[in-house]
């Protein structure tokens, strides 16, 4: 029997769901205690988060928590397997003015950003934000977390970003897809959606991604959006199960999303 929990988290809804009958009442209180803990890290938004030390150090090493440390090395992992498409660092620091001048030296990249441990070293004059990929890896740990410690099923999501841990229930777990439709995730995967939105300039309006973490499977969405024509080849590349609806309603698919559990 799979039990479920609701509730607002870092800005989004949280869904919580274990095939213990039991074990809901404290896979709430670990997948919570994560959130919180995660958005204390890096959250921007919030004035006390640890990721503003990291900010204003301004090119001096900075030593951070383990749990900043972690979804840094995932923020630059994310960054790396798409090339720069996930970025950590911030856009109004990364971005030139369409009147400035050029810089004598160029900018500096997400490769500039040094993590040796839970030491961090950034380039003077650059910001990092790494929400995006923090909220995935949120979402990766907590279900870790819960199958580990009360030794059950477990789905945690974040927006449209989520990711299984332990037993499937009866059935498998069954997801209700944007626009319409159901896939299988399997235990152990993970599966994200994201839109281009109304001003977008992009091929695709919608893609879904399942892969192996949830960071995984967001960046993978995030570069698809961002990669017109060439997302389809891009996401066989990796053998990644995926949906794209186009900008004319149309639907494609990878070779791997008939069999979701290719995952």
């Amino acid at each position: 029997m799979i039990r479920f929990s609701r509730w607002r988290g870092w800005g989004e809804r949280v869904t919580l769901a274990v095939t213990e009958y039991d074990a809901l009442r404290d896979a709430e209180r670990i997948v919570r205690d994560i959130v919180i803990e995660s958005e204390a890290a890096c959250n921007p938004q919030r004035g006390d988060a640890e990721i503003h030390a990291v900010n204003l150090a301004q090119g001096i090493p900075v030593q951070v928590s383990p749990r900043l440390s972690v979804l840094l090395r995932s923020a630059l992992w994310a960054a790396r397997m798409t090339g720069g498409v996930v970025d950590p660092l911030s856009a109004d620091d990364s971005d030139l003015d369409e009147d400035s001048t050029a810089p004598i030296h160029p900018l500096p990249t997400y490769l500039d950003v040094q993590l040796d441990g839970e030491t961090v070293l950034t380039p003077y004059g650059v910001s990092l934000d790494i929400s995006e990929t923090a909220k995935a890896d949120t979402v990766d740990r907590a279900a870790a977390a819960v199958a580990r410690d009360l030794e059950c099923g477990v789905l945690v999501r974040m927006g449209e970003t989520m990711a299984t841990a332990g037993n499937c229930p009866a059935g498998g777990w069954q997801i209700d897809l944007p626009g319409g439709g159901t896939v299988e995730l399997p235990a152990g995967a993970a599966m994200s959606t994201r839109t281009a939105g109304d001003s977008a300039e992009s091929l695709w309006r919608e893609v879904t991604v399942i892969a192996a973490d949830a960071v995984w499977a967001d960046a993978a969405c995030a570069t698809a959006l961002r990669r017109g024509l060439g997302a389809m080849r891009w996401l066989e590349q990796y053998g990644l199960p995926a949906r794209l609806f186009d900008e004319n309603g149309h639907i494609h698919t990878t070779a791997t999303w008939s069999n979701p559990r290719a995952a």
